[in-house]
């Protein structure tokens, strides 16, 4: 049993902030709240001086196994599968406890649940397991590792595949591709199966679309549930339309800011960055000719008939161009936010194998800032990332701090209702009831706690 002594409280549920609260925690939940209660004989007390203690982050974006920047590297099997475990440790350490991976190919899966079966570090993992690629189109058009499907027999399989892995819905895509290039959809045939094949299995559909036309493309002719990536632009009629149909956004604004992680070098030089990110990973992410071959390779895949690749990465790059799209995209998101559409914290972490920018960990940490730098209180970015996460992701156990809920918290000093920033120095994670320091959570070595 542990309890936590003291605590100012935030529970996530919409009720003020408690001050002067113990939490109880045995087997892993929580199994009572309240002020001064009796503590058995025995019990491993943490006494929190009035520290913050929240709800374990959720993020319903990541790529587990994808690794920043790899494409600039040759990664051994081995040592790929040891960095999986490396990106899984750091979640936990930046009090990210549960995870929704948005697309996985089935080897790397398997590593994933051999070390689940392990008990290895790591936070809850959710998968959409291996999504579904329209034929010539987005992913496999740009990793062609990932499988097509054009036929409703190919979409079955796929869908029985899903079922296998245990993924708690399917990743579809609608993607004409960077710039409008043209990249080809499912055909009419093939949405339709995969719209009545994921409603036999109980598989909700989540979607892959970053554009206001590309979201609505989408509508007719998927009826997703939640979108992965939030669109480019505020539109009052796309507005109207994922309202009517209880449609959820995730956040995303990573994937233009991650843009600027080719020129503000001193965000991978910070103390949790440097605890969580392989090393090999940060001296990509601050290479200079790394940082030329992914714009060139970035225009490669949207772009490769175009001439002077150079000049017009030049100007995709120009920071005051990726400004301009994150600010647009932010108020896409506050204006979905006030009409009542329920947005979900996530970082696409991992990416493209080809950025060196969205690292493991830290970049969850960067997506709630960036969700405050788009007009969110810190309490509605904190809330997008625990309560209103885990109601889209149909998770009843964690996302608040209330008896009977699985023990996954984050405790900081400061008010992170005044600065989500303080999350950024979490002074102790508990996962599953096991509390332990971030560095204990970064380390390989079982046991180590501070």
């Amino acid at each position: 049993m542990l309890a936590l002594v003291h605590a100012r409280l935030w529970d996530g549920t919409g009720a003020d902030v408690q001050p002067d609260v113990d939490l109880l925690i045995d087997e892993g939940r929580i199994v009572a709240i309240g002020s001064s209660l009796p503590v058995p004989e025995g019990t491993e007390t943490l006494d929190l001086a009035g520290a913050t203690v929240l709800p374990g982050l959720i993020d319903a974006h990541v790529h587990v196994a994808s690794e920043p920047g790899q494409t600039h590297r040759n990664p051994t099997p081995e040592h790929h599968a040891e960095l999986v475990a490396a990106h899984l440790r750091a979640y936990v350490a930046c009090g990210v406890t549960t995870v929704l991976d948005t697309g996985i190919l089935p080897d790397d899966l398997a590593t994933v649940r051999a070390l689940e079966a392990q008990d290895a570090v790591m936070p809850r993992f959710l998968t959409l397991g291996t999504l579904l690629a329209p034929e010539g189109g987005y992913p496999a058009n740009v990793i062609p590792a990932f499988p097509t499907v054009g036929t409703p027999e190919e979409v079955s399989r796929a869908l029985d595949l899903l079922v296998d892995q245990n993924a708690v819905g399917v990743k579809t895509t609608v993607e004409q591709g960077l710039f409008g290039h043209g990249w080809p959809l499912y055909t009419p045939e093939v949405a339709a199966a995969i719209r009545e094949g994921a409603a036999e299995r109980g598989l909700r559909i989540f979607t892959h679309a970053m554009s206001v036309d590309e979201q609505d493309e989408a509508l007719d002719l998927l009826a997703p549930a939640v979108f992965v990536h939030p669109p480019d632009r505020p539109n009052g009629r796309l507005r109207e339309r994922l309202v009517a149909a209880g449609v959820a956004e995730i956040s995303t604004l990573t994937v233009v800011d991650e843009m600027r992680g080719a020129w503000e070098r001193e965000r991978f030089t910070d103390p949790l960055t440097r605890l969580v990110v392989p090393e090999e990973q940060l001296a990509t992410a601050l290479d200079r000719d790394a940082r030329k071959a992914f714009l060139h390779g970035m225009l490669e895949v949207a772009l490769p008939a175009m001439p002077a690749k150079g000049l017009v990465g030049s100007m995709v790059a120009r920071e005051s161009t990726v400004r301009g799209r994150l600010r647009r995209q932010g108020a896409a998101l506050r204006d979905l936010a006030d009409a009542g559409v329920p947005i979900v914290l996530g970082s696409d972490s991992g990416s493209w194998p080809l950025i060196p920018y969205a690292v493991h960990g830290p970049t969850t940490l960067r997506e709630l800032g960036l969700l405050v730098d788009a007009g969110f209180s810190p309490e509605e970015a904190l809330t997008a990332g625990t309560r209103t996460a885990a109601e889209v992701l149909g998770l009843d156990d964690v996302g608040t701090v209330e008896v009977g809920n699985v023990a996954d918290l984050v405790i900081v000093d400061g008010d992170p209702l005044q600065d989500v920033g303080v999350l950024w120095h979490a002074t102790w994670v508990v996962r599953g009831g096991e509390v332990r320091t971030p560095e204990g959570w970064a380390s390989s070595e079982p046991g180590l706690r501070r």
